[in-house]
């Protein structure tokens, strides 16, 4: 079936089995551009995205279990307020839409737009770890892989663009392993500059967005890292902060900021993942920990309730908390899945934003801050800020992080 013709397919499925395409919302949805969804507050963002992000968190649960052989990915889009889901199979659209249904019976169903996808989300995502490992095998230069939500196929970025290009296309002439390697449709882009990225002097409960040191960071530098994630054990209750695992090493004493001479000790890492880099404080010989973040500049700081984890979807808006940025919001959800080999050589896999209002996204010392979005006024963690440049900022995503370690937000 042709692509267009695939389409109108899933176009007409649509309407027959939404029942609902004449509403409001469908009629008239709002006309926004993602400027001014930038320039809104975290609150107001929510209201506008919340009835989207509900719809993107049934989806892709339908997505990643019963529909994964169809599933291509999804992308949010505030400025019209719909959903674009892709599938590559247009028969499958009716029950995908009664399976997202069951899911969550209370989504605004008028809200999916149903579109063409070439290639599945699980297929693209294991071609991915396939180019991935050839490039730390024989290290073709490649600095990021990314799935783009319409399952096209895959993006990468490369140092060298040329050499990674050619040895990603198909030749009837020569022979490209890599090229059949992989087995999807690549787009080879310039690879961005990038770095990874790391409140002063915290007591328990220890919460996000405070300043973290290592044993030998002296009282003049002041800083290292950024707490992130406030977890509890789900074995035993046991406290842990999570920060990024690139900012310090196994069994290490971390501490707190520099501040009036000294500084207070929090824990020792007990647990990481450098695939996610995220590593694991154990606090529990200094305090419990607790769902709550810093936010706000110096002089200004204040302290909100973290309530939920939940993974980040292209096309939506979130925050972070880094301690040396405070916080910076505006950051729109450019790669819902992104697999890249961090500065220090390591392979890291999460999602990938941009900074829409022209500031700088996160700065040194950022790392492992808590990355959120708001909704009804209350704060929903995201992840833990990883690296960037400019206004562009990757983070890694908290449900995967306390899967990986058997974990969940602190109460």
């Amino acid at each position: 079936m042709s692509t267009m013709r695939g389409a109108a397919v899933i176009a007409a499925t649509l309407m027959a089995t939404t029942g609902m395409l004449s509403s409001p919302a469908a009629a008239d949805p709002p006309r926004l551009t993602n400027q001014q969804i930038a320039a809104m507050s975290p609150s107001e963002q929510g209201v506008l995205l919340q009835p989207l992000r509900d719809i993107a968190d049934a989806a892709a649960s339908v997505g990643a279990g019963s529909h994964n052989g169809v599933f291509s990915g999804l992308e949010l889009d505030g400025t019209t307020g719909t959903v674009k889901i892709y599938l590559t199979d247009p028969g499958a659209a009716k029950s995908f839409l009664a399976a997202v249904r069951k899911t969550d019976p209370t989504i605004e169903a008028d809200r999916i737009e149903l579109k063409q996808g070439r290639h599945t989300l699980r297929e693209l995502k294991s071609a991915g770890e396939r180019l991935i490992n050839e490039q730390q095998r024989t290290d073709l230069s490649i600095e990021s892989v990314a799935v783009p939500a319409d399952g096209s196929g895959l993006t990468v970025r490369a140092r060298d663009v040329v050499r990674v290009a050619e040895a990603l296309t198909p030749s009837a002439v020569a022979r490209r392993p890599v090229a059949e390697l992989v087995g999807v449709p690549t787009v080879v882009e310039p690879a961005p500059a990038t770095a990874d990225v790391s409140r002063r002097r915290d007591t328990p409960q220890w919460i996000s967005g405070a300043a973290l040191t290592r044993p030998g960071t002296t009282q003049s530098q002041g800083y290292d890292c950024s707490s992130g994630l406030p977890a509890r054990r789900n074995s035993d209750g046991r406290s842990f902060l999570i920060t990024a695992a690139h900012c310090f090493a196994n069994s290490v004493t971390v501490y707190t900021g520099w501040e009036g001479g000294g500084r207070n000790k929090i824990g020792v890492t007990t647990a990481r993942s450098d695939y996610y880099d995220a590593v694991a404080i154990d606090t529990s010989s200094t305090g419990t920990t607790a769902s709550r973040t810093w936010d706000g500049k110096p002089g200004n700081y204040t302290v909100n309730d973290v309530t939920s984890s939940a993974l980040s979807y292209a096309g939506d808006w979130v925050c972070h908390t880094g301690y040396v940025s405070g916080v910076v919001c505006g950051v729109q959800v450019t790669k819902s899945w992104l697999t890249w080999v961090g500065s220090n050589g390591i392979t890291h896999g999460g999602v990938e934003g941009q900074q829409r209002d022209g500031l700088q996204a996160v700065r040194g010392g950022d790392s492992g801050g808590l990355v959120f979005n708001v909704s009804a006024n209350v704060r929903q963690a995201r992840g833990i800020a990883s690296a960037g440049n400019g206004t562009m900022m990757r983070w890694t995503e908290a449900p995967a992080i306390f899967n990986v370690f058997g974990m969940s937000l602190a109460p």
